[in-house]
């Protein structure tokens, strides 16, 4: 059966949902779509309206999924090789989504606010707001805040194991270490560090993302659009 995820390699959601596909013995067929250059985005909304242009998504010979979470789960459940999404307890299984949706509509949205207006190259960028983007730093560095704490005693977020909601949360947070976490937050956030090397030390990741692919910024750009190009 053949598995084709639309999105782009950089893009984190992409991401999430290519690892855990590694995870599972998943073969997917990337195909391109970058809404915010415009490649191939009226193509992909013609054949996923309800899309409306946010990407991933996944195709097969008999499934057309948006949303994020959703592939993930289908991803992670169709063999169940890798025990993504929990032992199979309501209660895991609760916690796991818990922790996802927190990770993709809380932690992801509010960071966003923060670095994405901080990209450059984008033809359809979102729009720079000085006092926005400062509010969006004030707000995710209250977040980071919360996981460092929480993380102190814990070796994954939801359970005891790996989670989709692991994968989701270390892939979102990386991208701030590409564009605002510096050296120095680095240095005052044992917990979170931790987190993300267990996390990123994974196989399913490293097939996914090798160990150097994640690039993390020396020094915070204040808020101004940095002079590196994506």
């Amino acid at each position: 059966m053949a598995y084709i995820l639309y999105g782009y390699e950089r893009n984190p959601r992409t991401r999430v949902c290519r690892i855990i596909a590694a995870a599972e013995g998943i073969e997917l067929s990337l195909s391109e779509v970058v809404p915010r250059r415009g490649v191939n985005k009226a193509k992909y909304m013609e054949r996923f309206p309800r899309s409306r242009g946010k990407i991933p998504a996944l195709e097969t010979a008999d499934t057309r999924l948006t949303e994020t979470i959703a592939i993930a789960v289908y991803l992670a459940t169709l063999h169940n090789r890798s025990r993504l999404m929990g032992d199979g307890s309501p209660q895991e299984t609760a916690e796991i989504l818990s922790w996802a949706n927190w990770a993709n509509q809380e932690f992801l949205q509010i960071a966003a606010q923060w670095f994405l207006p901080l990209i450059p190259s984008f033809t359809d960028p979102p729009s720079y707001n000085k006092d926005a983007v400062s509010a969006g730093r004030a707000a995710t560095l209250d977040i980071l805040e919360f996981l460092e704490t929480h993380l102190t005693s814990r070796i994954y977020i939801a359970t005891e194991h790996i989670s989709i909601a692991d994968i989701m949360l270390v892939i979102y947070i990386s991208r701030l270490f590409e564009w605002v976490l510096d050296r120095k937050w680095r240095e005052v956030h044992p917990s979170v560090m931790g987190y993300f090397e267990r996390v990123t030390s994974f196989n399913a990741v490293q097939a996914v993302i090798p160990r150097h692919d994640f690039i993390m910024i020396e020094e915070e750009t204040p808020n101004k659009m940095p002079d590196r190009i994506k």
